[in-house]
């Protein structure tokens, strides 16, 4: 049998709800209806709402219990002997990690034993900062996440959750940052490749959108704080933003185009696409040119995962040029425009000119993009979020630049009834394609 496409859910709910009237008007037949419903999993549309619920309410009973016993082990309990205040916390531990096994593999509630197994892994952090204060074990403070980061890592393989794996990446990245802040910026140089070899493998096995772009959110953020050490590098930051966005981007087109976990492919398109018109945007801004801090080299060796960011990015999308459903014309406007910026980093020290525009044109290609894939794919969401980040450049320029009142007036109502004209114009290209759908 076919495997099931990957359709939202909001897709298979119009196409339930059409379906039947389908039937009784004779546009299909009942086997035909019935064929439709077992592809798309119809049938599946109520549980898989009421499973989403009780996950939701589960994660969040989850962290209010969690973050209580955590209150609780943080309050200054001296009247306790030191060895109830060890056996409680390890009772509690355990209580939570074997009920929650329990639940999740031996009984047939796996998403309350899963909330149970991540507060598990909250009262281990809990647990971590007990002993220190028992004890008075001294050091750097981050050594505590990273040992609360490998513990829950462990504990997410175990029982295969991506919502300890989440807690994994916010325990890790505040143990990198303040690894990397405290004089071990070469050796923190490794975060970004040991953060995608141990999440993006769990979140592939455990089929986790979430975890997966959390993942290359946090390889992201991670970039610029290795390439802005020791320095104020504003352009070393914008080159790592730029990788990070690009990298993610490509993912992104390579697991849609290649049908390797394909309903990963969208959140990080669009991820790798926010960051990269985000980048494009702040330094369109000429003042950011004007100043120093924009055009410094310094501690180069906080480049090299943005050189590997970027040449993963290269060969993920080759590989998706290959797949009959790559888009190139899209994949050559970020490449252009991810060329534009690059040059202007590279190129742009001692000058503003050059820079400044070279970043407006960028920014304009990924408002061209947006607005294409609007298009192309009939994305109501993508068109008008074009759009606005045309408006946004435009408004931007408008209070930047001292030109005359009347030339700004003619220049924005030409571009306002442009942008209104497009708009009127798109949605009666939709309503005829729906039509003749």
């Amino acid at each position: 049998m076919t495997s099931t496409p990957n359709r939202s859910a909001k897709f298979r709910a119009a196409l339930k709800a059409e379906l039947l009237a389908w039937v009784q008007d004779g546009l299909v037949s009942a086997e035909s209806a019935e064929q439709i419903t077992q592809r798309y999993q119809l049938d599946k549309l109520e549980k898989e709402s009421s499973r989403l619920l009780a996950a939701v309410l589960f994660t969040l009973g989850s962290l209010l219990l969690g973050g209580g016993v955590i209150s609780f082990v943080a309050a200054h309990w001296e009247e306790l002997p030191v060895v109830v205040k060890v056996a409680l916390v390890f009772a509690l531990l355990l209580a939570f990690h074997l009920t929650g096994y329990w639940l999740r593999f031996k009984r047939a509630s796996p998403r309350l034993g899963h909330a149970l197994l991540f507060c598990g892994s909250l009262v281990f952090g809990a647990k971590i900062g007990l002993m220190a204060q028992i004890f008075h074990v001294s050091g750097e403070w981050y050594r505590a996440y990273l040992a609360w980061g490998v513990g829950a890592l462990v504990m997410a393989w175990a029982v295969r959750s991506w919502l300890t794996g989440v807690l994994v990446l916010v325990t890790t990245f505040v143990w990198f940052a303040g690894f990397a802040e405290d004089s071990h910026e070469r050796a923190a140089t490794v975060y970004p490749f040991l953060l995608a070899a141990a999440l993006l493998p769990l979140a592939w096995r455990t089929g986790s959108r979430v975890l997966s772009t959390l993942t290359f959110l946090g390889i992201i953020c991670a970039l610029p704080v290795l390439a802005g050490i020791e320095s104020e590098a504003g352009m070393n930051v914008l080159l790592a933003l730029l990788a990070g966005g690009f990298v993610t981007w490509a993912a992104g087109e390579f697991q849609r185009t290649t049908g390797n976990q394909p309903e990963f492919g969208n959140p990080l398109a669009m991820l790798g696409v926010v960051v990269l018109a985000g980048c494009t945007y702040v330094w369109s801004f000429h003042y950011v040119w004007d100043h120093g801090w924009a055009q410094q080299w310094r501690a180069l060796y906080g480049l090299l995962p943005t050189g590997a960011a970027l040449a993963l990015g290269v060969a993920l999308l080759v590989q998706s040029w290959a797949s009959p459903r790559s888009t190139r014309l899209f994949s050559y406007t970020v490449l252009l425009a991810l060329l534009l910026s690059i040059a202007a980093v590279v190129l742009g020290k001692g000058r503003v000119a050059w820079p400044t525009v070279a970043m407006n044109l960028a920014a304009l290609l990924f408002a061209a993009l947006s607005i294409g894939k609007g298009i192309a794919d009939q994305r109501r969401l993508a068109f008008w979020a074009g759009t606005l980040f045309l408006v946004l450049l435009i408004l931007s320029r408008f209070f930047e630049y001292e030109t005359g009142l009347l030339l700004k007036s003619a220049a924005f109502i030409g571009c306002g009834a442009l942008i209104l004209v497009a708009g009127i114009g798109y949605e009666r290209w939709l309503q005829r394609r729906e039509v003749q759908a």
